[in-house]
C-alpha cells in the first residue's frame, strides 16, 4: 500500500471548511440582500464586504482541495486497476 502525499488529516478540514464557508457565504449574502431591501445601505455594504472576503477564502480552499485531491490521484496505488481488462 502506497502512502498518499496529502494525508487525510489535511483533506478532512479542507472539505469541512468548504462546506462551512458555502453555508456561511449563502447566509451572509441573503442577510445583505434583506438589509438592502429594508433600506439599510450601510449594513448591506458591510455584509457585501464580508461576503467578498468569505468568497475569496472559499475559492482558495476549493483550489487547495482540488489540487490536493489531484496530487493524491496521481499516486500509483499497489492495488488492482480500476477497470480490469475484459
Amino acid at each position: 500500500m502506497t502512502r498518499k502525499p496529502v494525508p487525510q488529516r489535511i483533506l478532512t478540514p479542507l472539505v469541512a471548511i468548504a462546506l462551512a464557508l458555502t453555508v456561511s457565504l449563502a447566509v451572509v449574502l441573503v442577510v445583505a440582500g434583506i438589509l438592502g431591501k429594508m433600506g439599510d445601505a450601510t449594513g448591506q455594504s458591510v455584509l457585501d464586504s464580508v461576503a467578498l472576503g468569505l468568497g475569496v477564502f472559499w475559492l482558495v480552499d476549493i483550489v487547495c482541495l482540488v489540487l490536493a485531491l489531484g496530487v493524491n490521484s496521481l499516486v500509483d496505488q499497489a492495488g488492482p486497476p480500476d477497470d480490469p481488462p475484459e
